[in-house]
């Protein structure tokens, strides 16, 4: 029997959708939301935000009601001066969330490939084969 594939267009199509749907969830979801709750997550983005000096931090926690809500305030600090700079919220989230989003992607792909090469997968009863 002559083992059917996915079409390469197809493939791409949906590895790109895959690729921008990770990027935007690490972005929302690892940089803005774990990195709110953990703020040193997002202390990967020094190089490209703070080249040359520290990053920090102060995190905020508000409780309204019986819901609690964090914030981080970043910072650039000269370390001979002393001087802080505040830095934008969203510069920071854009920096650290695409690496959060790539490893996301590498995670979906993971689990995906396990999934179509198992026992109850489609390429091992007789469906699509990706490559």
């Amino acid at each position: 029997m002559k083992t059917k594939k996915v079409k390469t267009s197809s493939l791409i199509i949906w590895l790109m959708v895959g690729l921008i749907f990770s990027i935007i969830m690490g972005i929302t979801g690892g940089a803005m939301g774990f990195g709110s709750r953990y703020p040193q997550l997002n202390l990967i983005a020094k190089p490209f935000v703070c080249p040359g000096q520290q990053m920090s931090y102060t995190q905020d926690v508000s409780e309204v009601g019986s819901a609690t809500y964090w914030t981080a305030n970043w910072f650039c600090v000269d370390e001979v001066s002393g001087v802080k700079t505040e830095l934008d919220q969203n510069t920071v989230f854009l920096i650290a969330g695409p690496f959060y989003g790539l490893i996301f992607f590498v995670v979906l792909l993971g689990i995906v490939y396990l999934y179509w090469n198992s026992s109850i997968g489609p390429a091992k009863n007789d469906g699509l084969r990706l490559w």
